[in-house]
């Protein structure tokens, strides 16, 4: 673990008003589950974290090439642009999942949602981690491939041709992963804007506002500001399995 530490110690360093700053501990990640308690925390103490306030610019060290970046508190929405130019949100990542340039060779369209904060993970130290420990690699994989897995189900979803129909099966999708459950139905709490949901659908914002304004009259979905509830009524049944989200 020395030689994997040594390298992390390499990253950006941070103030320690940054590494006390409210964050998800590694160790309740599964990205690095199965390393042993003791190492885990030796690596929370070196993992570097940057702040990055809502709306604010990149941080500089969350753009380098070659790193794995780990999300530990605040939400960032990721993008990706269509041939004609039109950028679409392709994911929102919470406390505990990542973002990576490792093997690309543009830099990642982010924004955050939130106040966020964020530890950058070199590759090398990425490399170092994984000789030392193989299960942190399959960690790695399955992560992305859970990735890859909502990347496609985005895709059929905005393929949708009316735009309330992108917009009922985007709620349901992120209701899945951000959702509380209440007496009424499932709640939505991601303060975003109508132009925010425009690019998470693949539409303009004048047809958002018209599709919200549709699935509100056929009683899909009631609002409050930016907070949207699902009615149970309009919930999908639940596999037996899935897990509950209690408010």
């Amino acid at each position: 673990m020395a030689t994997a530490l040594k390298e992390v110690s390499q990253l950006p360093a941070t103030s320690n008003r940054q590494r006390l700053a409210s964050r998800l501990s590694i160790a309740r990640m599964d990205l690095f589950a199965g390393l042993p308690a003791a190492d885990l925390a030796m690596l929370e103490n070196r993992l570097p974290v940057v702040r990055w306030p809502r709306g604010g610019e990149v941080p500089e060290p969350l753009l380098r090439p070659d790193h794995l970046f780990v999300v530990r508190t605040g939400r960032i929405a990721v993008f990706e642009s269509t041939a004609p130019g039109h950028e679409v949100m392709t994911a929102i990542l919470d406390e505990g999942n990542v973002y990576s340039t490792l093997g690309t060779a543009t830099e990642p369209m982010v924004a955050a949602l939130e106040d966020a904060a964020v530890s950058p993970l070199s590759g090398q130290s990425l490399e170092a981690l994984m000789s030392r420990y193989p299960r942190l690699g399959r960690n790695v994989a399955q992560v992305l491939s859970e990735r890859t897995t909502t990347l496609s189900q985005t895709v059929a979803l905005i393929s949708e041709m009316r735009v309330e129909d992108r917009l009922r099966a985007r709620l349901h999708q992120l209701a899945d992963r951000f959702g509380v459950a209440t007496k009424d139905g499932i709640q939505l709490r991601l303060d975003l804007t109508h132009a925010q949901w425009a690019s998470l659908v693949g539409a303009s914002r004048e047809a958002v506002t018209t599709g919200f304004s549709k699935l509100r009259t056929a009683r899909l979905i009631t609002t409050d500001g930016r907070e949207i509830m699902i009615p149970w009524h309009a919930v999908p049944p639940v596999a037996p399995d899935a897990p509950a989200h209690a408010a």
